[in-house]
């Protein structure tokens, strides 16, 4: 609160989300998440067109959903990663495998958009879950519940600096191959655009109606304003160019000077200008041909590649580009004010 008061009056965004993330913030008391919420809109004025919290299934008990429904929340992130045991194990996550069936099925009981996290291609497990023709090899498909309103479905990504980077050096896990990664993510695609999803990012599907309002933020390239320890924020200022702050990562250094950050960048116009075109083309919609004019050559090798295609003045990623999204924001980069200058 002492940061929020410290901050909002230079914050320049508009009152568009408030999203409790970033950890696991269902740990936290019910009141306390109520007054923060309070105090946000109390600051800001007006009500968000989402609240969101992400919550370990065991935290989806049915007081708690009482308390976060009576703080003006309306959307639940719940972190499933799998419903099988032994994929729960490989991933170290202290739910059961029965909990993330009941949190989800509780959650749409209560009236709440629901949102559930699952991770593929889960290494040390054998055989894929559940989807005709793929076969072979670790790793799997995680069995999801179709139910839910919105599905993040995140390929496991292995950090040389964590537990599963010294795994892999030890010898203890083997990650998955690319092709088998990308057998599984063609198969997910296939199997919940079926079921109705829309697969309107990299990896997230909604039902009609239900995309989530707070991600689409970052990747238009919104202000967006970050309370707490380890949080990112991005100020813009009116000649396009950007401030990213980063708050102290150790709670001991946060509490001493909040809204104190310990990292600022700088950013120009351009470079702004050049993240919204990568990550517009890891969503659906895309992004303006015409916002593509600083990166020449970009929008004929995207259509060549069949990376993209022409809609509507927009230039749409396919599954193939969403599958190569990496290297098309290399690209981006590669080529962004290429005749132009890098002055922003």
């Amino acid at each position: 609160m002492r940061e929020l008061e410290l901050r909002a009056g230079a914050f320049t965004g508009e009152l568009v989300s408030i999203y409790l993330g970033g950890g696991t913030p269902s740990l936290w008391r019910p009141d306390c998440i109520a007054a923060a919420i309070d105090r946000i809109r109390g600051r800001f004025g007006g009500a968000p067109r989402e609240i969101t919290i992400e919550a370990n299934p065991t935290d989806c008990t049915d007081a708690n959903l009482a308390a976060w429904r009576a703080a003006g929340i309306g959307r639940i992130s719940i972190g499933v990663q799998s419903f099988e045991p032994r994929e729960l194990v490989v991933l170290g996550r202290d739910h059961r495998f029965g909990d993330g069936r009941a949190a989800i099925e509780r959650t749409i009981a209560a009236g709440f958009t629901t949102s559930a996290d699952f991770i593929t291609g889960v290494t040390g497990v054998t055989g894929v879950t559940g989807v005709t023709g793929v076969t072979g090899g670790p790793g799997g498909l995680p069995t999801v519940d179709t139910s839910a309103d919105h599905l993040s479905i995140y390929e496991l990504t292995i950090e040389e600096r964590t537990a599963f980077g010294q795994r892999v050096r030890d010898g203890r896990l083997v990650p998955l191959s690319e092709d088998t990664l990308t057998e599984l993510y063609l198969a997910m695609h296939a199997r919940l655009t079926a079921a109705g999803y829309e697969h309107y990012e990299i990896s997230s599907y909604a039902r009609p109606g239900k995309r989530a309002v707070h991600n689409a933020l970052y990747w238009r390239g919104a202000a967006f304003l970050g309370l707490g320890v380890g949080a990112a924020s991005l100020e813009l200022a009116a000649d396009g160019s950007g401030v990213r702050a980063t708050n102290p990562r150790r709670a001991s250094e946060y509490l001493a000077a909040p809204g104190t950050p310990a990292e600022v960048v700088t950013s120009t116009a351009g470079e702004l200008a050049a993240d919204r075109a990568w990550l517009g083309l890891r969503t659906s919609d895309g992004v303006a041909e015409a916002e593509l004019a600083r990166a020449p050559g970009l929008t004929d090798w995207l259509v060549d590649a069949a990376l993209a295609e022409r809609h509507a003045g927009q230039i749409r990623p396919t599954l193939r580009g969403f599958l190569m999204a990496d290297r098309i924001a290399a690209r981006v980069v590669a080529t962004w004010g290429a005749k132009l200058g890098h002055t922003g």
